[in-house]
């Protein structure tokens, strides 16, 4: 028989809240006693579709328990303010479904990126962090070196990347499954200069710079700057090659181990360049800028610079005051050598040496400056070595001398002595031999040859080896000097006869 709504009032209910991510039973305080035994309820959860498990079945046998103590007047089980209330307790909670992990880059220290929160794609893309980077001691911020570009040897590792989660799924009280939401996918792209190997290790194909620019982790060896290097770029030190559309502003420094390419002007900025180096609008030092090239140099002019070129140089206008050394041939094209000191390792080219008011100007030929450079460092090398030797062999002949008394440890440390002595006079012997071999390209590739089109002003020095020859009188060009097989300095006019250089120069010996 259906039960009248006064019946319905009566009879004990389970409610499913949140999508039945809760049951909740309710017993009227007026219910009948054979609807609200423990077994009874029970029942009345499995019809509801409750899923009832070990907890189920314990919260409900106590709800009836408390239920029972409520109708035998238990004090303590009325609720205050409202006595007929029913008896009502949760006894079914969901396991509420554990969502998947987000895929991440567990980062290798070295290369872990300075601020993770902030957008990859800013800037240039080759600055891992953003925010300024402090003094050592006052907390003053550096502007001069505010982006960290991260170096990159092809080979490392670095990070891992750990693949999204998928979850566990989770169970409504009904027991009806609850899925788990998946971890979502990495938005950063792993480019093709780098590599994701099986275990998830990511490891970079190049040499370069770390970059995180368009969503994508990438090795980078080119960098673009379309302005110029100042405060809004920090000092550039980047392993690759570099293109500045503007210039280099005073006090900063680009560096590369490749290539350089500088659209504006540079001025009293340090430019170092791994490979070739081209400055379109020239390098204006005034006496504190530096410029280190290990490839070919080419520049619009050069005024107060100190460096050094492994190359050639080729200078479209004028070299001024500059203190240079050139590994090979010095053109310049349509000006002057102008003041200072350059030191070519090749032929020199130029339209005119000096000025008519005499600036004092040296040009040093007839050497390999930076060959020379290197020899007398693997000399100094190997006399170092040299210097461990002696107190070895003191000791090893110290030991000998004690024949039979010496004791056991110092027979055993004789042969050690020995070997060390032995190895370190293959060193120095290999050292010499390099030196030598290095001396011996010297000489062979010596030359003094100077081209200038329009003239050698007096005041000009051109030193040669030990020599040094000052011209006291200008030379209008076409002019050429060099040296005959006695390596006497001649110079030739045009198409004239060779000359001796001393008939327009005082030459002396130096030390």
């Amino acid at each position: 028989m259906t039960p009248t709504a006064t019946q319905a009032e009566r009879l004990p209910i389970v409610r499913l809240l949140d999508g039945a991510r809760e049951a909740v039973l309710e017993i009227p305080l007026e219910a009948a006693g054979e609807l609200v035994t423990a077994d009874a309820l029970l029942g009345l959860a499995r019809e509801r579709g409750l899923s009832v498990d070990q907890a189920v079945d314990a919260a409900i046998r106590a709800l009836a328990a408390r239920h029972a103590a409520r109708k035998a007047g238990d004090a303590g089980e009325q609720r205050d303010g409202e006595p007929d209330a029913p008896t009502t307790a949760c006894v079914a909670r969901a396991e509420p479904p554990v969502p998947g992990t987000d895929a991440r880059i567990d980062w290798a220290e070295a290369f872990r990126p300075e601020a993770e929160g902030s957008d990859p794609a800013s800037g240039d893309g080759t600055g891992t962090g953003t925010g300024a980077e402090s003094g050592p001691a006052s907390g003053a911020i550096d502007h001069y070196n505010r982006i960290k570009r991260t170096k990159v040897a092809a080979g490392d590792v670095l990070g891992i990347l750990v693949p999204p989660g998928e979850g566990v799924d989770g169970r409504d009280v009904c027991g009806q499954t609850m899925p788990a939401r998946r971890g979502r996918k990495l938005a950063l792209r792993p480019h093709e200069s780098v590599e994701v190997e099986a275990d998830g290790s990511i490891r970079a194909l190049k040499d370069g710079v770390l970059s995180l620019a368009r969503l994508e982790i990438a090795v980078v060896d080119t960098l673009e700057v379309a302005g110029a290097v100042d405060f809004s770029t920090g000092n550039v030190d980047f392993v690759g090659s570099v293109t500045v559309g503007d210039g280099v502003r005073d006090n900063f420094t680009l560096k590369a181990t490749g290539d350089v390419v500088v659209r504006g002007l540079v001025e009293a900025a340090d430019l170092l360049a791994g490979g070739d180096c081209r400055c379109e609008r020239g390098f204006a030092a005034r006496g504190t800028g530096h410029l280190l090239v290990d490839g070919s140099l080419e520049a619009a002019y050069l005024n107060g610079v100190r460096g050094r070129v492994r190359g050639s140089a080729s200078i479209d206008r004028e070299i001024v005051g500059t203190e240079l050394v050139v590994g090979e041939d010095l053109r310049v094209a349509r000006g002057s050598i102008v003041g200072g000191t350059v030191v070519v390792g090749g032929a020199v080219t130029a339209a005119q040496i000096g000025t008519e008011a005499g600036a004092k100007t040296m040009v040093r030929v007839g050497g390999r400056p930076l060959e020379l450079a290197q020899a007398a460092r693997l000399a100094a090398l190997a006399r170092e070595i040299a210097r461990q030797i002696a107190p070895m062999k003191a000791r090893r002949d110290e030991i000998a001398e004690k024949g039979d008394r010496a004791s056991a440890t110092e027979k055993e440390s004789i042969t050690e002595l020995e070997y060390e002595v032995a190895e370190l006079e293959r060193r120095v012997r290999l050292l010499d031999e390099r030196r030598m071999t290095v001396l011996r390209e010297v000489g062979e590739r010596r030359t003094v040859r100077v081209e200038v089109a329009k003239a050698i002003h007096a005041g000009v020095t051109l030193a040669v080896g030990a020599r040094e020859a000052r011209f006291t009188k200008s030379v209008k060009g076409p002019v050429l000097v060099t040296w005959d097989a006695d390596r006497n300095l001649r110079y030739r006019v045009g198409s004239g006869p060779e000359q001796d250089l001393r008939e327009v120069a005082t030459i002396r010996e130096v030390a």
